[in-house]
């Protein structure tokens, strides 16, 4: 594993912890009938016709319907609700420098229910783990920047 792999795993960790201590209470599976439905996503947001996944499935089709099906499965509320999912990630593309994937999973992240707030303070978290250029590409997460 590459360090910008283990800084993003740690950043993951980091956030689930931070979502455990906000309040989040795990649920087992035998407390739900059924799962939430998967978030819809934001505009602009993860789509089976974005152009990495389009590439992918042209050539592996079952592949990339296997990757779709198992990201909608992760991504869904459950014990983590969906928008600290979205905002983990967005985390992660921080740490990794992914301008586009800081913008779309904010995106997500607002579209099932995170605030400006905790969009900010995740910019935060991923500063204190990445360094100054996860700040710099975190603001990517801000509407309008």
């Amino acid at each position: 594993m590459t360090n910008s792999m283990l800084n993003g795993l740690k950043t993951c960790l980091t956030a689930t912890l931070v979502a455990v201590f906000l309040g989040v209470t795990p649920l087992t599976a035998s407390s739900r009938a059924e799962p939430d439905p998967v978030p819809p996503p934001a505009p602009g947001g993860p789509t089976a016709d974005t152009p990495w996944l389009t590439a992918i499935q042209q050539r592996d089709p079952q592949f990339a319907d296997s990757y779709t099906t198992m990201r909608e499965r992760i991504l869904r509320d459950g014990a983590i609700p969906a928008k600290y999912k979205f905002l983990m990630g967005m985390i992660t593309d921080t740490i990794a420098a992914h301008p586009d994937g800081v913008k779309t999973l904010a995106d997500n992240a607002r579209a099932t229910g995170a605030t400006e707030a905790e969009i900010t303070e995740a910019v935060e978290v991923g500063y204190l783990y990445g360094g100054t250029a996860s700040l710099v590409m975190g603001a990517n997460a801000f509407k309008g920047g």
